[in-house]
């Protein structure tokens, strides 16, 4: 969702730089990729500050005088931004790739990267070795920007000897009818409901004005769907929650301060290669940021700066306990797999007990943090038909 709503000075105003680059791919596309409806945030106002939407300041009833929701805590509050909205992800992704293939770019699909090695005769350039098609070998020269979000470590254990350290959500989505005909429910915007966990589990809650067609459902867990249809029951008004119409999931990725990572790999990872010749991008709610942080790796590839590579997306940071993003990988023995890799703070020594094991990041089980299941890494998902069908109700529901 596009919002301009931020705790930190700094995020608002990058937004604010994103809303003119909104602008203008979507003359350079022709389409509008965005819907302006206004996002309302609301919910326990003593959730926090350090909500990623800041502090809420309307009344649970003027809340429930415009939207159709009941049943509210009246110490709940709100706060309605009229110049945020949604993102029409579908027709961006097809109107990004269409574009970069009008500009010269090509793209390699079915192809995975295998290992990323600097080039024998030009240091500024980085082999990509791939595999097409799960069988053909593949060779690629070019200028590197990793930006494969859940995946990174992916490309990152293998080429370089290092992994981040991320937190990695499962969002889940479902899309429920609503009561059809002259009283049928409207929601009149996006929201973002803030409450804090019930037994264990998240009570924050997106909802999205769409209208979806054709869409495939995947499996996730009975639990989410549960949850989701607990607080339509009690808190929305004409939603059907006997059966959602489909459901989905999929990966949003963080480091410990929910920043983006925009840096160069640093210099005593890249085995040769020239100083800020690979970029990686990773973490963060990114979606809203899309054209700008595509001229920020685009400036950082080909120029080697961009101003949008600010201090606080450093992969080098610390949390307040000093420790880093980064983690180097080296081989060992543990549970009796003499081949496994073992994943370390920067600053340990090799002996010292490991954060995460290969195996155990591979498959999204991280020590202390949360069990994933890697299905795909783009959490919100409409289209924007002019179908007169009624008009589905989509709850997306945080599950860190």
């Amino acid at each position: 969702m596009p919002r301009t709503i931020y705790t930190e000075d700094s995020m608002a105003d990058l937004a604010k730089d994103a809303m003119k680059l909104w602008d203008k791919l979507e003359k350079d596309s022709g389409s509008s990729l965005r819907w302006m409806s206004g996002l309302l945030n609301f919910g326990d106002k003593n959730f926090g500050g350090d909500s990623p939407e800041g502090t809420l300041m309307v009344t649970a009833k003027d809340i429930e005088e415009r939207y159709p929701f009941k049943n509210l805590p009246p110490e709940w509050i709100g706060l309605f931004a009229p110049d945020n909205g949604v993102i029409n992800v579908q027709l961006l992704l097809r109107s990004l790739l269409s574009l970069a293939k009008d500009y010269g770019a090509e793209a390699k699909q079915h192809t995975r990267v295998e290992r990323i090695i600097p080039s024998t005769t030009d240091k500024t350039i980085w082999e990509v070795h791939a595999i097409r098609h799960d069988t053909d070998p593949a060779l690629f020269k070019a200028k590197i920007v990793i930006a494969s979000g859940a995946y990174v470590n992916h490309v990152l254990r293998p080429s370089f000897g290092i992994s981040l350290d991320l937190d990695i959500w499962e969002m889940v989505a479902s899309y429920f009818n609503t009561t059809p005909g002259l009283n049928s429910t409207i929601f009149p915007s996006m929201w973002f409901q803030f409450a804090p966990n019930k037994h264990r589990r998240s009570q924050l809650f997106y909802g999205f004005p769409t209208d979806p067609s054709e869409r495939l459902t995947n499996v996730v867990n009975p639990a989410d769907i549960r949850d989701t249809q607990e607080f339509i029951k009690k808190h929305v008004i004409g939603v059907n929650t006997t059966v959602p119409a489909f459901t989905l999931s999929c990966l949003q990725t963080n480091v410990f301060d929910n920043m983006f990572v925009l840096d160069y790999l640093p210099k005593e990872y890249l085995a040769g290669g020239a100083e800020k010749s690979v970029v990686v991008f990773t973490a963060g709610w990114a979606m809203k940021f899309v054209p700008l942080l595509g001229k920020a790796l685009a400036e950082m590839a080909l120029d080697r700066k961009s101003d949008y590579a600010r201090k606080e997306f450093e992969i080098t940071r610390k949390d307040k306990k000093g420790k880093g993003i980064i983690k180097r990988v080296v081989r060992g023995k543990r549970g009796g797999h003499s081949r496994m890799m073992v994943e370390l703070d920067v600053d340990d020594e090799v002996e010292g007990e490991s954060a995460f094991t290969y195996e155990e990041q591979a498959s999204g089980l991280r020590s202390g943090g949360v069990k994933m299941s890697v299905i795909g890494n783009i959490y919100v998902d409409l289209s924007m038909s002019d179908s007169k069908q009624p008009r589905p109700f989509q709850a997306l529901r945080y599950h860190p």
